[in-house]
């Protein structure tokens, strides 16, 4: 059979009961037809593994989640400085959230995703040649991609129209309605049981990185613990927690018998690679094609190459933090120092935030501290907005340089982009648990992360003696994600999900000052100790100071708390749980917008 994909991509949006465009006057022809004026995206075989292969890396890489946007609206929370602050001041429009699609191009419009895995479905269907299995292994991973796609669709708007084949040249062009979410839903499952019966457990070499049978399950558990909490389920119908349960009990069955599972440094997460915690990845290298800037923005300024200033932790994340024994802070057993308020920390801490006087190994200099202080030579005021900044993301080993991406040379710490891990499988099937009554199984699955983290077990059991009942392990669950995933982009989709975006406050900052003897910078002044100046000994003398010793703290420093926010006020609407389609799709007539909406008539909670 050989098969060839027209000039123009023609996206259908096929649900249930189909109109003709002639009833349709005011339908735009532009949207359904998507020209490839390049041929780029033709496959002239479905008999030809290579083609198909080549068309398979096209469409991973426009479907695979990327870094989070720095500063993007779904990379925006609580817990960093950058933002979008028409999310956060609950100044949105309809036009505001995009990701369905931009324009009519290949790469503006997801449907185009969609399209390219139906013609892949349909042409290894049709395929008269290739080897049953090869063509499973190919199929699976489009069952697998267009599922992430309309994933990522339906967590934005609920349900959107559901197109399940490639229209043909010479068909009338047609419209439906959205399908309902549960349709979507239910699709997304489907696909994803199809791709776990045809993908393998593992791969290796150089196929590393594509979907697994158990990344299809963790996917579809995922999806489905969205459809049992309360951002599409307010009322909490018993029955989606049962069957969230289910599917996130098979995907960590399932991952555990593959060999993944926790690997035992935290810190390790992010600057090792391809290791057994990597459940669905976006691999990216130094390459020029395939780098990121990431560490360079995120690193100080100075350890960097004209970047910096980006992915700071806020006092409003370093305040989430637990102790080392599991306990909040708030606890009146905790043992927390609200004036020396990094010591004693849940270790999760001290491998994500750097603060002042922290040590800090970057670029390879093992003695090397953090310092924040205002006035410090080291870095520039413009850089440092909240007085802390994310270890996580950065390698250590590299110098400035090496951290530096450039589009036209490469570079960068080529840092892997980790969609889901094995603790997010764990901490999904978790929420599970305590939704549906089994709060001890909820409870050894948070244990086994904590222990991971290096929480002791102390006289509180992890911590985990504070939740008592369904509400206040839900409260430690979203605290536990809140740390565990810190900085990886998952805080706004856990707040909307579980309908928790009222706990998203200013965004604070936390700098402290030099206190007279103590000032920054160097000088002759007599009577003035200046911290970057070395002394007679070779030393500064804020790097031979105890900072642990509340009364050298205390005796050098004066801290400030302040607002990031400044005359704004946090303000997020409850329409935000589920966002207006852009008028691209609503000028088609079939298609309603949503709920909540200037002429929204969609519910998104069927």
């Amino acid at each position: 059979m050989i098969m060839k994909v027209n000039k123009y991509i023609k996206i259908t949006l096929v649900a249930a009961g189909l109109l003709s465009a002639s009833m349709l006057p005011s339908c735009r022809k532009d949207f359904f037809e998507i020209e490839d004026p390049n041929g780029m995206e033709v496959v002239d075989s479905w008999e030809d593994e290579g083609a198909i292969g080549l068309f398979l890396n096209r469409t991973y890489a426009l479907v695979m989640p990327q870094w989070p946007t720095i500063g993007g609206v779904h990379n925006t929370s609580d817990e960093l400085n950058n933002a979008n602050t028409a999310f956060l001041y609950g100044t949105l429009t309809e036009t505001s959230i995009t990701d369905i699609a931009t324009g009519t191009s290949l790469t503006a419009n997801r449907y185009a995703d969609i399209r390219r895995c139906n013609l892949a479905i349909e042409g290894l269907n049709g395929s008269l040649t290739l080897p049953e299995s090869v063509k499973q292994t190919l199929k699976g991973q489009f069952f697998f991609l267009r599922a992430m796609t309309y994933f990522k669709l339906v967590r934005l708007y609920g349900g959107v129209p559901l197109i399940l084949r490639a229209q043909g040249q010479n068909e009338d062009e047609l419209a439906v309605p959205r399908a309902k979410t549960s349709e979507c839903i239910a699709q997304i499952g489907k696909d994803l049981d199809s791709a776990a019966a045809f993908l393998p457990k593992k791969w290796t070499g150089n196929e590393v990185g594509r979907a697994t049978r158990g990344a299809a399950l963790a996917l579809k558990g995922r999806a489905f613990l969205y459809w049992a909490s309360p951002q599409f389920n307010p009322t909490n119908i018993a029955s989606r927690w049962t069957d969230a349960q289910a599917a996130c009990k098979a995907a960590y069955d399932t991952l555990t018998a593959d060999g993944f599972g926790l690997i035992t440094k935290y810190s390790d997460i992010f600057v090792t690679e391809d290791h057994k915690e990597v459940v669905i990845v976006r691999k990216y290298n130094t390459s020029r094609d395939l780098g990121t800037n990431l560490e360079n923005v995120t690193r100080p300024f100075s350890e960097t190459s004209a970047g910096s200033g980006s992915n700071q932790p806020t006092w409003n994340l370093v305040q989430a933090y637990p102790m080392n024994n599991g306990l909040p802070t708030s606890d009146v057993n905790s043992g927390y120092s609200s004036t020396l308020f990094w010591v004693n920390r849940d270790p999760r801490f001290a491998a994500t935030i750097a603060y002042n006087g922290d040590l800090w190994a970057l670029s390879g200099k093992a003695t090397r501290k953090q310092w924040t202080y205002t006035g410090v030579l080291d870095e520039t005021a413009g850089t440092m907005v909240t007085g802390f900044y994310c270890k996580r993301l950065c390698n250590p080993t590299l110098s400035p340089a090496q951290a530096l991406y450039n589009s036209n040379t490469g570079g960068g710490n080529g840092m892997d982009w980790i969609e889901m891990r094995f603790a997010e499988v764990m901490l999904n099937l978790s929420e599970c648990y305590n939704e549906t009554g089994n709060l001890t199984e909820a409870k050894n699955l948070v244990r086994l992360v904590r222990q991971r983290a290096g929480v002791t077990a102390g006289s509180y059991d992890y911590g985990l003696s504070v939740a008592t009942d369904v509400v206040s392990m839900r409260r430690l669950l979203l605290n536990e994600r809140q740390i565990e995933f810190a900085l990886e982009g998952m805080r706004y989709f856990d707040l909307r999900r579980t309908r928790n975006l009222n706990l998203i406050t200013a965004r604070q900052s936390f700098k402290v000052a030099p206190k007279p003897p103590y000032y920054a910078g160097t000088g002759t002044t007599a009577g003035r100790i200046y911290l970057d100046m070395l002394n007679t000994s070779g030393f500064k003398p804020r790097d031979t100071a105890n900072l642990n010793n509340i009364s050298v703290y205390t005796s050098m420093f004066t801290p400030t708390i302040a607002s990031l926010e400044g005359s704004n006020v946090i303000n997020i609407p409850d329409k935000y749980y589920v966002y207006a389609l852009p008028n691209l799709f609503t000028q088609v007539p079939v298609i309603q917008q949503t709920n909540g909406w200037a002429g929204g008539t969609f519910d998104p909670y069927q």
